[in-house]
């Protein structure tokens, strides 16, 4: 699992600060390890040398000349000065008074001074400081290399530290600031209408999620635009169908109108042949602006539906019968079977579902078909009713079957006023299937016809509605 930046940032402030210590120490514990115990003891053996010699001058001291010949040896042997105190911090010799020193190194002032007691045979006290003059001489540059490993331990952690805000800033600009350079460019693509910029990051952490988040938000506004673009495509090509649908009618019903006007229909038959295809004609102009109408309330989502509890085999047989009656004068065989075993009820609008029917079974009149099967039946695993519209027509091409249910789709290019209808009919039966819970789908060969199957969910008894009867 990937760290989130948090952690990372509490990381990154951490080992930038222990990192460095710990080198430090490191180098520190490395560099005392590598001192030589042999300077420790030649340190001892300074001091062994100079209680010696004092102890063995001090009847000299009362002459501070004669005491300084006798340690001189001494002093010019470890190259050092040596100052004598009383505990009361009397000066009682001081070997600067009587030889050159040079001025000791001042950025070590303190490190190779180092203060002894002698005891006399007076039997008091005295503090002897030993103070080198140089560095480099046994057994004084042990402080030298005291310094040395001190200043190299700080200059490794120093170093240490600018590495570890080097490469801190580095991953720090790679994982977050890069991810929001690219955030902002993405912004100004999108401002320019370029909605086909991702933004490519692995990391699931903060950035990551809110780079998938702008990603969904580019893609829902893309998804948007693409939408606004097919709805006001789906609106041009509305108004040119209400244009083309509506002229081809109302040009045939003025001929008509005109020729008797005019006087061109000379006995009663011709005149009543006129008058029925005007009449036709003016079904076919209601049938159009109905469908417009419903098709426009489907876009608000305002078609009511209006349902209520229904017997399943009584609607069904009632409104078949009814479509059987009208299509006796069009030749067309319209047969019903019913596999229900026990009465079934459904919660539908009535006025609705005859809609869906009526507009499926006028289809397949439509396209050529002379005899029409319905076939009702339960699925209790599912919980739904099938309704199957099956009928002997031309059958849709392979092709045309993804958009049989687009607004405005139909598979007959001509547009005749014989076969093609307003291209919303089957629109709007999903429409109002999917209103009622259901779903529909087609399955057709060319030349053999097709079926139309819907489902419409059982009714769960303990409504109160009444009974369709």
């Amino acid at each position: 699992m990937k760290s989130s930046l948090k952690t990372r940032l509490v990381l990154a402030f951490l080992s930038t600060i222990t990192v460095p210590i710990l080198i430090a120490i490191l180098t520190l514990y490395l560099g005392a390890d590598q001192l030589s115990n042999g300077e420790d003891d030649q340190l001892d053996q300074l001091f062994s040398d100079v209680k010696k010699e004092i102890r063995m001058t001090e009847d000299e001291l009362p002459d501070r000349n004669a005491f300084y010949n006798e340690i001189k040896p001494l002093l010019d042997q470890y190259d050092m000065n040596v100052t004598i105190y009383t505990e009361d911090r009397e000066l009682i010799f001081d070997s600067k008074n009587y030889r050159e020193v040079d001025e000791v190194n001042s950025f070590l002032p303190n490190f190779n001074t180092f203060t002894i007691q002698v005891q006399p045979e007076t039997g008091i006290m005295w503090d002897v400081t030993i103070q080198a003059n140089s560095s480099q001489n046994a057994p004084f540059q042990r402080m030298t290399h005291i310094v040395h490993i001190l200043l190299l331990s700080v200059g490794m952690g120093l170093l240490t530290l600018i590495l570890m805000i080097v490469i801190w800033t580095t991953y720090i600009s790679r994982t977050v600031l890069t991810p929001l350079k690219h955030i902002y460019q993405a912004t100004e693509e999108m401002r320019e209408g370029n909605l086909d910029y991702p933004i490519v990051y692995k990391r699931k952490d903060e950035i990551g999620r809110f780079i998938e988040g702008f990603n969904v938000m580019r893609q829902h506004v893309k998804d948007s635009f693409k939408k606004q673009k097919q709805y006001e495509d789906s609106r041009k090509e509305l108004i040119a169908s209400i244009s083309h649908d509506l002229r081809t009618p109302l040009s045939s019903i003025k001929g008509y109108v005109e020729g008797l006007r005019d006087g061109i229909v000379q006995n009663e038959e011709m005149k009543q042949r006129y008058l029925q295809v005007i009449h036709n004609k003016t079904e076919h102009l209601d049938h159009l602006i109905e469908d417009l109408f419903e098709f426009s309330k489907m876009e608000v989502d305002q078609l009511p539906i209006e349902k209520e509890v229904v017997n399943a085999s009584v609607y069904f047989e009632k409104l078949i019968t009814k479509h059987q009656f009208e299509l006796r004068n069009q030749a067309v065989e319209l047969t019903y079977t019913n596999v229900e075993e026990k009465p079934t009820s459904i919660l539908l609008d009535p006025v609705r579902v005859e809609q869906v029917m009526s507009n499926l079974i006028d289809n397949a009149v439509r396209y050529g078909s002379d005899q029409i099967n319905i076939k009702v039946h339960t699925n209790d695993l599912e919980g739904t009713i099938a309704i199957t519209i099956t009928d002997n027509g031309q059958g849709i091409r392979n092709e045309d079957i993804p958009y049989i249910f687009t607004s405005f789709y139909r598979g007959e290019k001509s547009r005749s006023t014989y076969s093609g209808g307003s291209g919303l009919g089957l629109s709007i039966v999903k429409y109002i299937v999917k209103a009622h819970g259901g779903d529909i789908h087609v399955e057709s060969e060319l030349g053999k016809g097709s079926s139309f199957i819907f489902t419409l969910p059982l009714y769960v008894k303990g409504s109160n509605s009444n009974i369709y009867e």
